[in-house]
């Protein structure tokens, strides 16, 4: 049996987390046995990948590390998989791709690394970026989970053949179900009779929460029975509930508000739940890779909007299977939520054509079948081992 090892250095359960732990159980379901290793990094020790691996019954392994360069952390890594006889590694971000290549070197381990996204403007982080593509030139096969970043890979690995693209897929089946939306809403004590404008993701610059606060201005004064509901975590939450409570304060001044404009549900376990909530699903990204929350809306049957970044327009046929706009623009994002909900006929096309779609493309089923090709490959280059 084929012994892999799936690395990650995790800052809540998102996107790369999502892909990796589909890719795990799919893979288990075949018969490959995939570890889930998780660091657990003690400024912030986040290990909601670990405990959603042990519900699905998946073999985890957690490494403690005590800062972005630990000796003894690739130490660790090195010994589980000598001891396990580990035949592949495959890591998912800068800070595993880092440790994968340093406690495999020297050893007859396969390396494969899926280059999820590298998201953010700031300098400290493009400089991480950079390293990432100098060391990727190390390992046997690098997955890209775009077009736009296999574009930014050919600039930097030597070898073309190295590179492969797949798209991330989601396990249908959990979506799309008949689920109480009053449920959610109740909690959150949004009322039956309002529009629920939802997103879902990292509270984070490049998510473009922002530029959708600013679009709910102007949705709010045609549909004032709206809300907005912001599902996630993230650095920028407190500049967000800050800018809302703002928001807030002058659309009372103006009217009688008797709702809150947006609500900040945090993260939540049940995504089908959180989904079956909404009317209407946002991806309003400044950046993108390929968005698993995007695809999980699609397959719950819920018309989408999203913003014409990373693979998102390989997804979303505009005007076919949802509707996009271009990034970082409001107004743009107000005009389409506004026509959705004018519409239900069309919203309702839009929402059926986008589960079609997933199904056809993306679901976890294709992406495992498309890793294994990948394996494959990268064991037949280190020739150590076969699947």
């Amino acid at each position: 049996m084929t012994k892999v090892v799936q690395l990650i250095s995790s800052s809540g359960f998102f996107g790369a987390d999502n892909v990796l732990l589909e890719l795990s159980k799919n893979l288990h379901a075949l018969g490959l046995k995939s570890v889930v290793g998780v660091f657990r990094d003690f400024r912030q020790p986040h290990l909601e990948i670990a405990e959603a691996a042990g519900k699905n019954g998946l073999p985890t392994v957690v490494f403690p590390c005590k800062g972005r360069m630990d000796l003894s952390t690739v130490l660790a890594i090195k010994k589980y998989m000598m001891e396990t006889g580990t035949h592949l590694v495959h890591s998912h971000g800068y800070k595993s791709n880092i440790y994968a290549l340093a406690a495999s070197y020297g050893r007859p381990i396969a390396r494969v690394s899926t280059c999820h996204n590298w998201p953010s403007a700031q300098i400290k982080m493009k400089l991480y970026a950079a390293l990432d593509k100098s060391i990727l030139n190390g390992f046997d096969k690098v997955v890209a989970v775009s077009d736009k970043v296999k574009d930014a890979l050919l600039k930097y690995i030597m070898c073309r053949e190295k590179i492969a693209t797949v798209y991330n897929g989601i396990d249908i089946a959990k979506f799309g179900k008949t689920q109480d939306e009053g449920v959610l809403r109740r909690e959150l004590g949004i009322p039956e009779d309002y529009c629920v404008i939802g997103t879902v993701g990292r509270l984070a610059e490049e998510k473009g929460h922002f530029y959708l606060m600013e679009a709910a201005k102007s949705v709010l004064q045609e549909q004032p029975k709206t809300v907005f509901l912001i599902v996630g975590d993230g650095p920028w939450r407190k500049r967000l509930e800050a800018k809302s409570r703002e928001f807030e304060v002058r659309l009372r001044a103006k009217s009688a508000l008797v709702q809150r404009p947006f609500v900040f549900a945090g993260v939540r376990k049940e995504m089908p739940a959180v989904y079956s909530a909404m009317d209407i699903f946002v991806l309003p990204s400044l950046r993108e890779g390929l968005p698993m929350v995007l695809l999980e809306a699609m397959a719950s049957r819920k018309p989408v909007l999203a913003t014409s970044v990373g693979a998102v327009p390989k997804v979303v046929r505009s005007g076919v299977s949802g509707m996009l706009v271009p990034p970082a623009d409001s107004t743009a994002l107000s005009k389409g939520i506004i026509e959705l909900m004018g519409n239900p006929k069309r919203a309702k096309m839009l929402a059926e054509n986008g589960r079609l779609r997933v199904e056809e493309e993306f679901s976890s089923r294709v992406m495992t079948e498309k890793y294994i090709e990948i394996y494959e490959a990268a064991l037949r280059r280190k020739k150590v081992f076969h699947i």
